[in-house]
């Protein structure tokens, strides 16, 4: 046999060993291919049903907030309701300072007048334009204050007028039957 001449069997060898061989490498390529392409599958699969689960939660929380709109709804209803009547209130109670500032001018008033008119011998003052509470005795001007149950009568601020306070004169207090407190002596 030549070195330059092959024979049949010896050509059909290489290229059944060529054949085999390419058909390895394909099969191989074709494999990493189709195992890279089934990974992929798999990803996309649990990637859908991350994506299902997470629109149906999206939906529950919807109809959740569905459910609860009526109930904001009412209470912002509720809100703007008592916010108008702390408004209402606070009107009434700037009213009623006021009305209490002019009540004490007019009460400073008549006692600049009953001291000026008693120091002066009182003959230019005129008894019907004093209160009952400042023209007799001290017993009447003095304020003192009972309880709903007691039987004694308090000075302001005495521990015991805790649960009620109904002020009265001191002399009407007296007249009442009810005698000093012990702690703050009325």
């Amino acid at each position: 046999m030549d070195g330059k001449k092959f024979d049949k069997n010896t050509l059909k060898t290489l290229v059944i060993a060529a054949s085999l061989l390419l058909n390895c490498v394909l099969g191989g390529a074709s494999y990493t291919y189709y195992h890279h392409l089934a990974e992929q599958m798999n990803e996309t699969a649990s990637l859908q049903s991350q994506v299902s689960h997470l629109e149906d939660s999206v939906s529950d929380l919807q109809a959740q907030a569905d459910e609860s709109q009526p109930t904001i709804d009412d209470l912002k209803a509720q809100v703007a309701s008592l916010t108008e009547e702390k408004n209402g209130l606070q009107t009434q109670v700037d009213t009623l300072t006021s009305q209490k500032a002019d009540l004490q001018k007019q009460v400073d008033t008549l006692q600049a007048g009953a001291s000026s008119g008693s120091s002066s011998g009182g003959s230019s003052s005129d008894s019907s334009s004093v209160p009952a509470a400042y023209s007799s005795s001290d017993d009447q001007s003095e304020t003192v204050y009972v309880t709903d149950t007691g039987s004694k009568y308090h000075s302001a601020g005495c521990r015991y007028l805790k649960k009620s306070q109904i002020p009265m004169s001191l002399s009407e207090a007296k007249r009442q039957g009810y005698t000093a407190c012990s702690v703050c002596g009325g």
